[in-house]
């Protein structure tokens, strides 16, 4: 009896089993691989501000010694992005997408003030923003035509983000050695983002499809941490890890606040400092993409 009761177990969770599998396979029309890349904007925030800072206080200086400006400063913003995903098409029109991408936004500043008697100082300044997002995607296709499908997507994407900024200042007085100090940075952070795109997309054949779409995505990122590297022509070297800081600064010389970013262990605290907070890297922006999709 015992061994009867067993066997007629094992028929029906065999049973119960395959049905589940043939409703499984029924649901689940294929997958296909999806290559994307775009141009697109990011928000940036705080390192913008501290760029527009830069220039003011260069503007305010050379006003200040009677010298000159040369070179500007450019805040970061358009730049290219890239994905690739693996979709499983569901029934009614549905699919469900797994990716990584990748962002990057960089640019090179100079900018020197000269004054005849004081000399020259020169000021480099290479910022550079990278992410790595892994994304999560509801999909909705609609056909249009049987060439051609609307569709809409949206989902959560976890960034893995790092920001580096090298910066050099070079020292030119007449009749002096030449002075220089740099310093390299490197912090990084993670964190949930949000996305959702519409586009269209046209079959070229039977397994394969050109698409265009436009994307939106917001994600803020606001703790940040590193290391910092600097060193001078006087055989200095400093090295500091901590939290990245925005704030903003007295220059008594000039009479002004400026905004400035840093690392340290703790939060600045000074007489002439002020709204210091964690620095936000903000990768919130639109783009327009485009690639194929290649169906299986």
């Amino acid at each position: 009896m015992k061994r009867r009761l067993i066997i007629l177990s094992i028929m029906i969770f065999a049973f119960f089993s395959s049905a589940e599998i043939s409703q499984a396979q029924d649901s689940i029309k294929g997958f296909s691989i999806k290559f994307t890349g775009g141009y697109g904007t990011m928000a940036v925030r705080d390192l913008n501000t501290f760029i527009e800072s830069q220039e003011n206080y260069f503007g305010d200086a050379a006003a200040v010694l009677g010298g000159t400006r040369e070179g500007e400063f450019n805040k970061i913003n358009m730049g290219f992005e890239y994905e690739a995903e693996f979709i499983v098409k569901l029934a009614g029109n549905f699919g469900i997408g797994v990716g990584a991408g990748y962002i990057q936004r960089s640019k090179d500043n100079e900018m020197s003030l000269k004054q005849e008697l004081l000399g020259e100082i020169t000021y480099s300044f290479e910022p550079k923003f990278t992410a790595i997002p892994v994304n999560l995607n509801v999909y909705y296709f609609y056909p249009v035509t049987p060439s051609m499908n609307f569709f809409l997507n949206g989902g959560v994407g976890y960034y893995f983000a790092k920001f580096t900024g090298d910066y050099r200042i070079d020292v030119e007085i007449p009749a002096e050695p030449s002075e220089w100090s740099e310093s390299e940075g490197e912090v990084k952070d993670r964190g949930l983002g949000f996305h959702g795109g519409i586009g269209f997309e046209f079959n070229m054949g039977s397994n394969i499809a050109f698409f265009i779409e436009g994307r939106g995505r917001y994600c803020k990122l606001k703790s940040w941490e590193g290391n910092e590297t600097s060193t001078s022509s006087f055989g200095f070297t400093d090295k500091s890890s901590g939290t990245m800081w925005y704030l903003e600064e007295f220059v008594s010389d000039l009479g002004k606040w400026y905004p400035f970013i840093g690392i340290s262990k703790e939060k600045p605290s000074d007489p002439d400092i002020r709204n210091a907070r964690e620095f936000e890297g903000d990768f919130s922006g639109v783009s327009l993409r485009a690639g194929i999709r290649i169906k299986f």
